[in-house]
Order: C-alpha cells, then structure tokens, then sequence
C-alpha cells in the first residue's frame, strides 16, 4: 500500500521566545488527537554534526558579527543535513514532522548581518538553493515564528536551565541585544516576504506576554488545517478468554511482561483490524457561527461550497458540506456539476493554485508578470549564471520556433556574440570593483567576494538579451489564471501562445473543473479570439494613421493626465464615513470653508505616521496619476514587480529608444565591449525585422535598452510606490526614476507630496 505524505511544521523565533515550550506542548497535542510524530530540535546539540555550531556559539571563531553569515549558515545547514533523510522518511510514511527551529533561524540571526535588505534577500535565495537544492533537505510546508518584544525574551533567557552547548548563561547571540533586535527586525521582514512560508504569531498584547495556553491555541488554530487526516485508529488485539487469572498472570510472565506493571501498555498494544471512516465534520465549529474548513474537504471542493453560499440561503450547515466531501469522493463529476451550478466564476476565486514556468524568456516573464492580483517570484540576474553554458554547450536564452535555416543560425550567433562578451567582462568588472573598494586583499572574505560577483552581474545584466531565460513561480486563483491563459492564447507572441497551452494541461491536472472554458467556444476560447482580432485591427490602424518614429521624449517622465487637479477636493470624501448627510451635501458645504478648515481635515485624515506601512484612507484612491515613461527594460521589470498599477501597458521592445553607459563600466574600462553588446543587438533587431520576425524581433533588445510604457496609480498607492521605491536599498536606476514620479506629483499636489514624508528613506533603520 502506498504511503500518503505527512506534514512538515516548524516554530521559529528570537531566542527566549518560548518556542520550546510550544514545541513540546505541540508534539503532545498531536499526538494525542492521533496523529504520528517525528520531533526534531535544532541545532542537534548532542549530535557530531553540531560541532561547528558549539563552536561558533561559544565564540571559538570569534564573535558573531566578525563570522560572515554565508559560513555561519554553513555550520547549521551541515547539522540539518546529517538528519534530512530521517525527516524525509517520516514524511513520507504520513507522519507530522515538528521541528524546534530550522532554516528559518539562518535567516533570521544571518540576516542581522546585512545593511542592505537587498543584499539580505540575495542571501535568502543564496541558502534557499543551499539547503533544499544542493543538500536536498526537505523544506518545511511551513514555519511558524512567535514573536516576542527584545526586553521580554532577555528576561525569559535568564530563567533557561543550563545548557550543555555552553557554559555561559548566553551565547554570543542571546548576549548581544543588539543583535536581538535586529534579529527580531529580520524575522518580521520574513514573514512580509514570504508569507506562504513563515507565519508570525504575535505573543504580546498590550504590552503583556500571552499565558502559554492561549499562544498554544493561536498556533493549533493555524496548524489544524493544514494537517492530513489522522492516521487510522487502532483497535485492541483480541485475546483469548482466560478465565483463571492465575493462569493468565502465568502467561503474561512467560511472554517476559509483568502483567501490574504494563497492565496499561497492554491494553494499548494495538494493531489495526479495518479502515476507520472520517467522521469529522467538514467544517471546525458545526454548531457556531464563525467556523473553519477541515482537511475533510479538499480545497477545490470547498471552492464550489463557497460558491454555493450564493444560492443558499446564507447558510452551511455541516450536513450540507458532508454531502459535497460524500459525493466528490463517490462521483468525480460531482464538483464540476457544482461549480456550473452554483457559478464557475464564483467558485474561481476561492480555489488558489502553484504552477511554475521554466526557461521563460525575460519578454515572456512580463507579460506573465502583467497581473496585479497574482503572486510571482523569480530570480534577479543578478544570481544567475548566464557566463556557464548547459550540458548541451548552450546559453541560457530562449530559441524561437519560428526561426529556421539561415535566420536560425543568425539569431544564435549572434545572441552567443553577445553573452561572450557577457561572460567575458564579467571577471573583469568583478576584479575592478574589488580592487576599488580598497580593502585589502587578506580582508576578502569568500563572502565578500561572493558579493562583488553578484553586483558585476547587476551591472552588467544590462546587456543580458531579453530572450535571456529564468524561472517564473506563480500563485494565483483559478479566475486569475483563466485570465491569464486567455491572453496567453490571444498573444501574438508564439512563446506566449505555447506556454498558455501547456499551463492549461497542467491545470487540468489539479483544477480540472475550474478551467473547462478557456478554451471552449462560449468561454476563454471566444476571448482569446475576440482579443486577438481586436489587436490585429488596432495594430493596422496604427500602421494607417500614425508615424513610425522611435525618438525619445524629451523627459524620461511626463506626467499625461491627474484627477482631480485640487487635492483638497478630497475633504467631502474623507468626512463622509463620519456624517450622516449625502455626499453632495458634504460637498456643498466644504466647498465654503476657508483653507484652513480644509487644511486641517486634510492633515487629520493623513495622521501621524510612524511606519511606511501606515498609509491614509481609501478616499484618496480617487485621486489618479497616468504617467508615460521612457526607462531601461530592467528598471520597468522591477516597477512592475509592485503589481499595484492600473491599466499598463507598453509598446513593443526595441533597441531604438536608445541606452546609457554605468559610469562604472568606462571606469572599469569595459566601454567597447559594453557598446559591442547593443550593436550586435540593434543589428539582429534588424535582420529579424527585415526577414519579418517583427514580434520575435524583440528578443533582441538588452535589458539595458530603454522603452516606453505607460501606467496608473491612485493617490494611495502612490504612497507605497514612491516610499518603497526610494529606499537607499533599492535599484539606483528605480530609485531615480521614482524620485523623479515623486517631485513631478509634488508639484501637482505639494501636500500630498509632503505627507509622503518616508521617501528616500530606509525600508527598516533598525536595520542599518
């Protein structure tokens, strides 16, 4: 019998947290609702694979901020490999596997080691790849973090038994407070970054620690839906009768037991005769009125029950939902009856799955990017190795179908020409920008090093083609993704076409119900043909009536259109939630008041902000800036990355639009080679053009070539662009460009401008 796979649960936290206790308390509630438990604790102090961590904890090797993080995270990984395999051998034999810290920890004291957030994120893709690629260990589903204020969980420290790593009463970590915070700072920069994969739980009220008990409550709240179902109960052997219960106590003493003394373990002695049906509700709290999904329902049938509650009643009782989790276990069909019944673009939205798109085009990437409800990650060029070439002597770049013969061969000497070149600038820009740091080279640590090799290849992925490839990982509903398939099959980019083909045969795999119409005639296949047809109409027009002219604006950034024009018009809106008059009547009124009044509702709507997070109400979405910008492709691939824009579009990629040269690259005396690049790029451009490949053309273009896009935002969601982006942290050339966006919406709205007041400054000064 095949096994069924557990779950994989973590608790993280700053030292002194309390994770241990909730750890233990975790592993004796799981294992009395029946489940098997594997407990791990790391650093597995009493293991070999432990040294180098002892070590490093009792400062052997210096102190903590003096080891680099890349070979402090070493030592840990190496202790958490030694036990991957009997991890992954419970998993696999259905069992929960808990585990008292893990990768989660590297990051969170590492972390603390970088000034720059960017740096940090490249170092949390380094140990990613470190650990669960290159070490195989298997990655936890997820990772709780209990969070607990610095000042508490240094008096929580003092009150540990002592431990057998070290002598003293902290190690280098618990004794630096400095280093807690940051830590703590870290930790919570984890869970805003990867939310599916480290969850916080706040242990601190009101300035007041949580008793243990409700702490343990908040993470078996979280932890319940996530577990598979309990393993079968066991049910005692049956003896034989024995009526003399001396001869009885006989045998027992014959078989070695003591009949007093494992009384108790022999009536657990089980083993299991049939299966034993769920007979769980579906739902957490059948009687109440606030309740949750159990792992009864697989989560594409609670998909259609959600949808269902709009022809319900508003009701769903437990009889109800038993009847879904009965008849989709009976009857395969039963759930695509459902959501045509209850309304597939209901059900869409609550059914939510992973795909990943491998060897996708840099050009494929933005148009897969190119939905703001999506989730996406990708790696930054800046940690791919696009100098190696694959076992087949290739580059890593993407071949176009529709190329054949002597425009095949041209394509790729000349996308080789370029990523030669690429490759051999690379060591050469690397050298220089050590050698101009001045320090010494007995000072170069590997992980200094490491990241002087990353930045040459920030630097220079403005030569990287856009046919350039990487990984693209999406999460999105089923209603997203049949958006985006729909367009995928309506682009005029063969890539696209042949990428949403295959998402959708892999869609029918997990989500078959929710993507039975993309490709019908009355659903997404009508629309991608309906798109299609509108394109190409557009597309000739355009040809009819407008020059062809690839000029660049005189400014970088033109502000195309704003409304309204007076930011003041706004105080009827932010008053309305507070009165009891129409609108109209607000406004009536408001439009009598001196400045001053309307000032002063004005800065009280705002508030004081302590934390970029906080941001005004939603009266000023009505506020709108359209913007058209002129800037290198890889400045737009990050802006897009915000997924906050309204209405985006761009045109079509083109090395015509022009490109700067880094002041670093004629520094490094790398200018020819450099220029080399967007020669041999304008020059394919051409030929694929004049051959008529005019939409594969643009693979052509470096990503240091400029284009032209347009986009909108509302006045709050400018906020969280113009904050965000001027971070000292961030991208020089998305820096600049949004200190640009900044000063031009200062001027139309100064007050605005001026409530905008973290712009230019750090993501997190405790970081720094």
């Amino acid at each position: 019998m095949a096994t069924r796979r557990g779950a994989f649960i973590v608790i993280e936290g700053t030292d002194g947290s309390g994770k241990g206790t909730q750890f233990q308390l975790l592993r004796d509630r799981l294992v009395t609702a029946g489940y098997k438990v594997e407990a791990f604790d790391f650093p597995q102090y009493d293991q070999p694979s432990s040294y180098f961590v002892t070590q490093y904890l009792n400062g052997k090797y210096g102190k903590a901020d003096e080891v680099g993080p890349y070979t402090a995270s070493l030592f840990y990984a190496l202790d958490r490999y030694e036990s991957a395999a009997r991890i992954r051998k419970a998993i696999d034999e259905g069992k929960i596997v808990i585990s008292n810290r893990f990768t989660g920890s590297s990051m969170g004291h590492q972390g603390t080691k970088f000034a720059n957030s960017e740096e940090r994120r490249g170092y949390f893709i380094w140990l990613d790849n470190l650990e669960f690629e290159m070490l195989r260990i298997p990655r936890p589903d997820i990772s709780f973090v209990l969070r607990v204020p610095v000042d508490i969980t240094q008096q929580l420290i003092d009150q540990k038994d002592e431990r057998g790593y070290t002598d003293k009463k902290r190690d280098i970590h618990e004794s630096d407070h400095s280093h807690l915070e940051r830590a703590l700072a870290v930790y919570d920069d984890m869970t805003q970054l990867f939310p599916k994969d480290f969850q916080r739980i706040d242990c601190v009220r009101g300035g007041k620690l949580l008793d243990i008990e409700t702490v343990q409550s908040m993470l078996w709240e979280k932890i319940v839906p996530m577990l598979p179902q309990p393993p079968q109960l066991e049910m005692p052997m049956p003896a034989a009768k024995v009526d003399d219960p001396a001869i009885a106590e006989a045998a027992l003493v014959a078989d070695g037991k003591d009949s007093k003394a494992d009384d108790q373990a022999e009536r657990t002695n089980t083993v299991a005769l049939e299966p034993v049906i769920d007979d769980r509700p579906a739902i957490t709290n059948p009687g109440g009125d606030v309740y949750a999904f159990t792992s009864k329902l697989e989560p594409a049938v609670v998909a259609a029950v959600m949808a269902s509650l709009s022809r319900a009643g508003g009701e769903l009782r437990a009889a109800v939902l038993d009847e879904f989790a009965e008849a989709s276990a009976k009857d395969a069909t039963v759930l695509q009856r459902s959501v045509r019944a209850y309304g597939e673009e209901t059900a869409q939205e609550f059914v939510h799955q992973h795909v990943v798109v491998a060897r996708a085009s840099a050009l494929l990437a933005a148009k897969l990017h190119d939905n703001r409800r999506a989730t996406y990650i990708s790696p930054e060029p800046r940690y791919l190795r696009y100098d190696q070439k694959d076992s087949n002597g290739m580059y890593r770049y993407h071949m176009p179908a529709d190329l054949e013969g002597d425009t095949a061969i041209l394509y790729r000497r000349h996308l080789d020409r370029i990523f030669d070149l690429y490759s051999a600038m690379l060591p050469r820009l690397s050298s220089y920008l050590q050698t101009a740091t001045g320090v010494p080279i007995q000072a170069r640590s590997n992980e200094w090093v490491t990241a002087m090799q990353a930045e040459a290849r920030n630097i220079l992925k403005a030569v990287l083609p856009v046919a350039a490839t990487a990984t693209v990982g999406i999460y999105a509903s089923a209603h997203e993704f049949d958006t985006l398939l729909t367009k995928l099959q309506s682009d005029s980019l063969p890539e696209a076409q042949t990428t949403g083909q295959k998402l959708l045969v892999e869609l029918r795999k997990t989500i078959p119900a929710y993507v039975n119409s993309v490709d019908s005639a009355a659903g997404g296949g009508s629309e991608a043909a309906y798109r299609a047809a509108n394109r190409q109409a557009l597309k000739s027009l355009a040809d009819d009536f407008l020059l062809a002219n690839h000029a660049g604006q005189s400014q970088a950034v033109q502000l195309v259109s704003v409304g309204p024009r007076n930011e003041l018009d706004l105080v009827a809106d932010m008053l309305y939630e507070h009165s009891n008059l129409p609108l109209r009547s607000i406004q009536q009124e408001v439009a009598l008041w001196p400045y001053s009044r309307k000032l002063s509702v004005f800065e009280a709507y705002v508030g004081q902000r302590q934390h970029k997070r906080e941001r005004p109400g939603r009266a000023l979405e009505k506020i709108h800036y359209t913007w058209d910008i002129t800037c290198d492709y890889s400045v737009f691939r990050e802006l897009q990355g915000h997924r906050i824009v309204d209405a985006p579009a761009w045109q079509p990629l083109t090395p015509r639009f022009g490109y700067g040269v880094p002041a670093v690259i004629e520094a490094a005396d790398l200018s020819d080679e450099f220029e080399e690049c967007f020669d041999t790029s304008l020059a394919l451009h051409s030929k694929l053009q004049q051959a008529g490949h005019l939409e594969t053309a643009q693979y052509a273009t470096l990503h240091g070539h400029k284009m032209r896009y347009t986009i909108t935002y509302n006045a709050r969601e400018a906020f969280h662009i113009h904050e965000q982006c001027t971070a000292p942290q961030v991208n020089a050339g998305v820096r600049s460009l949004v200190y640009e966006l900044h000063e031009k919406l200062s001027e139309i709205h100064p007050l605005l401008g001026e409530a905008m007041q973290f712009v230019g400054q750090t993501e997190n000064p405790q970081l720094n």
